[in-house]
């Protein structure tokens, strides 16, 4: 058993440790340097605590302050954290984590893909309530342009990274009809796709970005349902929200 005065150090240590988060995140979140005063209104503190947790702060580098203007911004600690969660991230372990759950609530069959030479590339598979009917599965690579998860990389990654999958693609397509569709899925921020490969069945993917925006994966969704592809829907918002969830977790910033 702990004596009182123990639990009450255990609680005051705890909360300490969460004002200085708290102020370390408004820190982070401020998008810029900050004065002591906004720091503080932002963390509800006086200004007269906020300077001592600062002070702790500094001491580890986890926030610096200018010498010419007194102005707080985070320090080469916080980088070098942030840096060391992301390396340790996984962007296909993310995916699937979001491809799982949005399978289970949504009922529809979800896959996630990365990018190879030849197409996007099927590496996670999560079977629906409902049955799809398909011989894609696990390693299966898509066409660029006939499929959502094709035109979502395409959309996303430099040109000369699609050259020789789009030279291989059937039916060939122009310059100029690879832009119209690419231009649209960069204005809707997904990809769908309706029959295409196979007559009534319909896909919608969306991007997995990192903290660079870099493309990691695609994460998509199909389904027999026309209703999949009359937007909007609330399959095309749970998509949307699953992959900028995803998206964050890598670092990236969907605002």
């Amino acid at each position: 058993m702990k004596s009182g005065d123990e639990t009450s150090a255990e609680k005051r240590g705890i909360q300490s440790v969460d004002a200085a988060i708290s102020i370390l995140q408004a820190v982070a979140n401020a998008g810029g340097p900050q004065s002591l005063s906004a720091i503080a209104k932002a963390t509800h503190n006086a200004a007269s605590t906020t300077h001592r947790y600062l002070i702790s702060l500094r001491r580890r580098e986890l926030v610096r302050q200018d010498p010419l203007t007194g102005l707080y911004d985070l320090g080469p600690g916080a980088l070098q954290l942030g840096s060391a969660a992301l390396k340790r991230m996984d962007a296909v372990g993310v995916a699937q984590n979001e491809a799982m759950r949005l399978a289970a609530s949504c009922g529809e069959t979800c896959f996630v893909s990365i990018w190879t030479p030849d197409g996007p590339m099927i590496i996670r598979w999560f079977q629906g309530r409902r049955p799809i009917i398909t011989s894609a599965g696990i390693g299966s690579v898509l066409p660029v342009m006939l499929s959502s998860s094709g035109q979502i990389f395409a959309a996303h990654l430099p040109p000369h990274a699609i050259e020789a999958a789009l030279a291989a693609s059937t039916p060939p397509h122009t310059p100029a009809s690879v832009k119209k569709i690419l231009d649209k899925v960069r204005e809707n921020r997904f990809a769908w796709i309706d029959g295409l490969i196979i007559s009534g069945l319909r896909g919608m993917s969306v991007p997995i970005q990192d903290v660079q925006g870099n493309i990691q994966c695609a994460l998509t969704m199909l389904s027999t349902d026309l209703s999949l592809v009359k937007f909007p829907n609330e399959a095309q918002r749970q998509l949307i929200k699953a992959g900028k969830e995803a998206s964050r977790q890598l670092g990236f910033s969907n605002d």
